[in-house]
């Protein structure tokens, strides 16, 4: 999923993620967001890595924005773009997406 300049993907138990893909998630989904706007192949050109979380972490109930990475201002996302990253991985859990 793309929201605002962010590459949304969710990484489920068995999934492959990290740098080349080179490490197997064990364990609860998470979810990754990656800058588009710099393509790095090691990313497998989903741009800059910039965060991962567990899904259930942002489905907490919580609402309002997300600050990725604090040093990097632009790294965050409004309430607006949050709201559909909680439904898109809502909608993710829901239907094995």
């Amino acid at each position: 999923m793309k929201i605002d300049k962010f590459f949304i993907r969710i990484v489920r138990d068995g999934g492959k993620y990290g740098r080349d893909d080179c490490l197997t998630h064990e364990g609860k989904p998470m979810v990754e967001f990656y800058d588009t706007r710099y393509n790095h192949a090691a990313w497998m050109g989903r741009g800059q890595f910039v965060q991962r979380y567990y899904i259930e972490t942002l489905l907490d109930g919580s609402t309002g924005g997300l600050c990725l990475m604090g040093g990097v201002p632009e790294w965050s996302l409004s309430g607006d773009d949050m709201q559909k990253v909680r439904e898109f991985l809502t909608n993710g859990v829901k239907n094995g997406n």
